[in-house]
């Protein structure tokens, strides 16, 4: 049986709606997705800087101090902005809640939970390539199905995916 619940995606929807389920305590919760843009706004905000002060110390004239000043001001805002909207990411990105009794996945359309026994998981493994030079690297998911077979989340770390097989595995899941 699925429950949903809709909100803003933060933890306390999860935790609630955890409580009613009965999942008892709560063992991790983990972030899904990225989206972050703190580095970007960094990176562009210093791109900025360097046109910005050479045009200001150059033998410009006042239309090009205008825009030197436009492009300093500009990369003083952006990092500002960028660390702003990176404060308020937290329900924008999906994030998977393990308890002992099943998952809660919250997101910014609210929050879903799952017993263990309505579950099947499944490890998959493969080898991505990387880089210029065609590194190699195997990589490996544990992928959390709904009865219906549709993928609701995968994670790699494997810490979380030992927690995650024991718990599955006392709650019912199906396992491989």
């Amino acid at each position: 049986m699925t429950d949903t619940e809709s909100g803003t995606g933060t933890g306390v929807g999860a935790a609630g709606l955890a409580e009613r389920r009965g999942f008892g305590e709560a063992h991790f919760h983990q972030a899904l997705g990225g989206g972050d843009v703190g580095c970007v706004g960094f990176g562009v905000g210093a791109v900025l800087l360097i046109p910005g002060i050479g045009i200001l110390i150059g033998p410009y004239g006042p239309a090009a101090t205008s825009v030197a000043i436009a492009l300093l001001v500009l990369a003083v805002l952006l990092p500002v902005a960028a660390l702003r909207y990176e404060a308020h990411r937290d329900g924008r990105i999906p994030r998977l809640h393990v308890y002992d009794g099943g998952i809660v996945l919250t997101g910014a359309a609210g929050a879903t939970a799952h017993a263990w026994r309505d579950l099947r998981l499944t490890e998959r493994s493969h080898t991505a390539t990387y880089g210029q030079g065609g590194s190699q690297r195997r990589v490996e998911r544990l992928e959390l199905r709904d009865g219906d077979g549709r993928l609701l989340c995968s994670t790699g770390a494997l810490d979380q995916k030992a927690v995650i097989l024991r718990l599955a595995q006392a709650g019912g899941a199906r396992l491989p």
